[in-house]
Parts: structure tokens; C-alpha cells; sequence
């Protein structure tokens, strides 16, 4: 954040109770932006958000809300996080804001852009269980089929996901896309998934509703890394989660291996700490073979 001092002296104004206003600008795609005013007085703080945004060349103001505080705070690594009260049973976006105050490193940045961000915590545990290049167990290889597949092509996996959907993906599309970015034998990719070898394919059922993860999860922040002996990056990730107003709800070290070609492979994963107050609730595992044939199979059946 540009000029962040200006947030802190309105964080600590606003903890000492004194009157005090700042504005933050969010900048968006194709010029246009995200307006929060807010002003504190007596430990309160009231926001403005307004939205602008370019039609036909001229601005337009598409969004304005105004609301008082619920809670907040300002954590030492520099996140200010903001809640707007909703009550039990609410269902629509969550009302926390997180605001990065304190500037991270530029080299931090590009690295989480680079190996880290584009697969994050969504539907996988890249970032939340141990692995290694011996041991690949923890890993669901079809979350990250679908990851992977994105991140290499740019477009989603090409197979509808219905529900109750089954396909056979041919092992040449498959073992490509996680060859792309592990150095994984192809034994160790059969172990951990369903393979048919007269067919030369993989069993690959889409999620459905049944495994469907909840929305609203944490996205990973590298706060620092090592250059290894062998050539090798070792990133330290903190999970920040909105939602739950914390910027450190996981920590990971995850090691990788950029190659000369400018792509690079993922080798090892190791969780270093939790969060013991959050209950981790983004990550759903997958169904397993008697629960896809309960809710699917005997279904269809029927």
C-alpha cells in the first residue's frame, strides 16, 4: 500500500479514540476502483464503499453502502481488517474487508505470483498437509489435475461436471499435466488414483454438490523465502483468511524448483502451524469410492 502510514495513524486514532478519517483506494481492471472512506471517533469507525467504474468512457458510480463497524483490528505483520455486523442466517458475501497495510516485499510478491497463488488453497491440500518427491500420499491428484490443467492451459478441464458425472481421462493428458510440475514417476501416479490399464486412462469423477467446497477461503502470502544449495527455493506462505479477520490461519514452508526453461516443479510441502482457535472448513475431501456409489450409483439404479 501506497502512503500506508496514513492507515496506521487511523488505526492507532481509532484505539486511542480520537476523531480521525482516511481513505483507501483499491484500484480494479480497466481503470476503475474501490472507494473506501472511513472516519472513527470515540474507538467507532464508519466506512463508505463506493465503486467507479468506465461506461462508454464516462465514470459511473455502480455501487455505494455505508455501514458502522462491527469490529476490527491491525495485526503486526500490517493487516488491517474491518466487519460489518450480519446477523445469523445471512447469506449473502461476508462482511470482512482485509486491507495489506504494510508493504510486503517486492520479491515476495513476485514469487507468490509465480508458484504459489495460481493454485493456493482452493479445492487442494498443496499447501495444508506434508509431502515430499517420496512420498506423495497426502496429495489428491485429481484436485490438482484440475488446478494444474488451468494454470498450464488456461482453461478448464474439458469434462462437464454433472452430478454423479464419471469419465475416462487418457493417461497422456493426465500424467501431462502433473508431470508439468512434479518430478513424479508415473508409478507413483497410478498408486494414488484409480487407473485402467485396458484402457489406458484415468477413473476422474468432478466434484458435485455432495463434495462441494464452501466458498470464501484463505489465499497464501509468501512473507519470505531461501535460496538453497541445490538450486531449489524454500517459500515461507502464511494463510490469509478474511473471513475469519487472521492473517496467519496456516504456515507452510514450501520448497520448488525452478528449471532452466523458466517453468518449474513443486517439491515438498512441510506444515509448520495452525491456527488452533479456527475450525479449517475450506478444504472438503473428495468422495470416497462407497460414498459416490451411495449417493450415485444406487441412485441411478433405483
Amino acid at each position: 500500500m501506497v502512503n500506508y502510514e496514513q492507515v496506521e495513524d487511523f488505526c492507532k486514532s481509532a484505539d486511542e479514540g480520537k476523531k480521525d478519517g482516511v481513505t483507501i483506494i483499491s484500484l480494479s481492471g480497466e481503470g476503475g476502483f474501490v472507494r473506501y472512506d472511513m472516519e472513527t471517533m470515540n474507538g467507532e469507525i464508519d466506512v463508505i464503499v463506493s465503486t467507479l467504474r468506465w461506461e462508454e468512457n464516462e465514470p459511473q458510480v455502480c455501487y455505494y453502502h455505508e455501514f458502522t463497524a462491527h469490529s476490527w483490528k491491525y495485526t503486526e505483520k500490517g493487516y488491517f481488517f474491518v466487519e460489518e455486523y450480519h446477523p445469523s442466517g445471512y447469506d449473502g458475501a461476508p462482511g470482512e474487508l482485509a486491507f495489506r497495510v504494510k508493504p510486503l516485499d517486492q520479491t515476495c510478491r513476485e514469487l507468490n505470483r509465480k508458484y504459489v497463488y495460481p493454485v493456493g488453497y482452493e479445492r487442494n491440500k498443496l499447501l495444508i498437509v506434508d509431502w515430499d518427491e517420496q512420498d506423495y500420499s497426502g496429495l489428491d491428484f485429481y484436485d490438482l489435475y484440475e488446478r494444474l490443467y488451468y494454470i498450464k492451459y488456461g482453461t478448464y478441464v474439458p469434462y462437464e461436471a454433472y452430478e454423479g458425472a464419471e469419465y475416462e481421462v487418457p493417461e497422456q493428458e493426465f500424467e501431462g499435466v502433473l508431470q508439468s510440475y512434479f518430478q513424479i514417476e508415473r508409478e507413483q501416479i497410478t498408486a494414488n488414483t484409480v487407473y485402467e490399464p485396458n484402457e489406458s486412462a484415468y477413473r476422474y469423477r468432478p466434484r458435485g454438490f455432495k463434495d462441494a467446497e464452501l466458498p470464501y477461503g484463505p489465499y497464501p502470502e509468501v512473507i519470505s523465502y531461501e535460496k538453497q544449495e541445490d538450486g531449489t527455493l524454500r517459500l515461507f506462505i502464511e494463510a490469509v483468511w478474511e473471513r475469519k479477520m487472521t492473517d496467519c490461519a496456516v504456515t507452510s514452508e514450501l520448497v520448488v524448483r525452478p528449471l532452466n526453461d523458466g517453468s518449474f516443479q513443486y517439491v515438498s510441502n512441510k506444515v509448520t502451524g495452525w491456527d488452533d482457535t479456527l475450525e479449517i472448513l475450506w478444504y472438503k475431501p473428495r468422495l470416497t469410492d462407497e460414498e459416490w456409489e451411495y449417493y450415485y450409483e444406487n441412485k441411478q439404479n433405483d
